[in-house]
């Protein structure tokens, strides 16, 4: 079933990223040709009622880990949104360094999607489960 859940999410990236690419050539069609205009706006309609299908599938097939998705996915769109507020110095995630971690004075260790600095050195980290937390800078030990 493990297996199944994740080939489900590989291909809803996949149908994600090709709506992204149907996008960006619906953009750069001249307003001329309304017919593929309108030809390529269907078949984005088409990708996305297959991506809430296969979203459907997720939820009954595992409902705590479709939840835990829909929570990283609310925190990543809250923590977009932080970013258009505020200046961050310092940004890694998980996928751009393959290791996203805060260690805190006690040794304990945070796995994060995401970790983020602002300019007065507070940091907002989106944690595995999806949840955003923050913590000031005397409370996250410098990465050596």
């Amino acid at each position: 079933m493990k297996q199944s859940f994740e080939n489900i999410l590989r291909k809803i990236n996949y149908i994600e990223a090709e709506i992204e690419i149907q996008k960006q050539i619906a953009f750069s069609i001249p307003e001329t040709e309304k017919s593929e205009i309108k030809k390529t706006l269907t078949k984005i309609a088409e990708s996305k009622k297959e991506v809430a299908a296969l979203r459907k599938i997720l939820q009954e097939t595992s409902p705590e880990e479709y939840q835990k998705i829909i929570a990283i996915e609310e925190s990543l769109v809250a923590f977009e949104n932080l970013q258009k507020s505020s200046t961050f110095k310092n940004v890694e995630s998980l996928d751009s360094t393959g290791v996203c971690q805060a260690t805190l004075p006690d040794g304990q260790v945070v796995d994060c999607l995401v970790k983020a600095q602002d300019e007065q050195g507070l940091w907002t980290i989106i944690t595995l489960d999806g949840k955003i937390v923050t913590f000031s800078d005397s409370q996250i030990k410098p990465t050596s």
